[in-house]
Formats: structure tokens, C-alpha cells, sequence
């Protein structure tokens, strides 16, 4: 895949800002998130701090309908979220040469306050969700 994002414009109210970092990536705090048309229903979470750093996202409800993450009243409110309008949900994707073998992680599903411009990956303790959830069902 060529580099979609080396030359990458965006405003400065695109930027999310990830004041604790993502859980092994501490130090990069500012992402914003892009759509690229031909790979949707992806998008790319890409960091603005001067790296390479970047994270393919999906929405989780896609593929996991019934996903409900724990998520405490604080962790909410220390994003300042009022109403579930201002919430976008993604999960981390680890996309696999044979797209069958893609996964996601529904253990750190990445929470945004879209209205104000902060996100937060929060570990989850749930057992019905893995770090490696399969993206595609086997039909059955």
C-alpha cells in the first residue's frame, strides 16, 4: 500500500487529542482520524506528533452487533461525555495478509468525544470479548 498519509492536511479541530497516549505508544498524543474512500468500512487513527505512527480502526458494531463494553460514569466523564451522541467507538484492527485472518481488539475498544476532541483507549475486563476477535464470521 503506497503512503496514503505523507502528505496529510488537516485542520487543527480535526486533531484528537489522546492526553495519556495509546497503552504503548504513551508518547504520541495527537491523532486525527482518516477516511480513505476505497477502504471504508476502515479508517486510519494517524498521528500528528511528527512519526509514521498509525492504527487501522473500525467500528466495532459492525461485525460485533451486541458489543457493550464496561465503560465506568468516570471514564465517560473524563472525556467529558454528556450524551451518547458525542461518542465514537472503534476498535484497534490488526489486518492480516488473508483478510479472513484479520482481528480486532474489543479488549481496548478506543473511545472519542467527537464534540470536544479527546479520545482514550480503555482496557475492559469482559471475557466474552479477546484482544484478537475475528473481523469476518464464518457463515453459518
Amino acid at each position: 500500500m503506497p503512503d496514503l498519509f505523507k502528505n496529510l492536511v488537516y485542520a487543527k479541530e480535526d486533531v484528537i487529542t489522546f492526553e495519556a497516549g495509546i497503552p504503548g505508544f504513551e508518547s504520541n498524543r495527537h491523532f486525527v482520524l482518516v477516511q480513505v474512500p476505497e477502504y471504508l468500512p476502515f479508517e486510519w487513527l494517524v498521528c500528528t506528533d511528527g512519526t509514521r505512527l498509525r492504527f487501522a480502526v473500525v467500528n466495532p458494531l459492525l461485525f460485533v452487533p451486541d458489543y457493550e463494553p464496561k465503560v465506568t460514569k468516570e471514564q465517560l466523564q473524563e472525556l467529558g461525555i454528556e450524551k451518547a451522541e458525542d461518542i465514537l467507538l472503534y476498535a484497534i484492527v490488526t489486518i492480516r495478509a488473508n483478510p479472513a485472518d484479520s482481528t480486532a481488539n474489543l479488549i481496548g475498544p478506543i473511545i472519542i468525544n467527537k464534540t470536544k476532541r479527546v479520545g482514550k483507549q480503555i482496557i475492559i475486563d469482559d471475557e466474552r470479548y479477546s484482544t484478537q476477535e475475528p473481523i469476518l464470521r464464518k457463515q453459518q
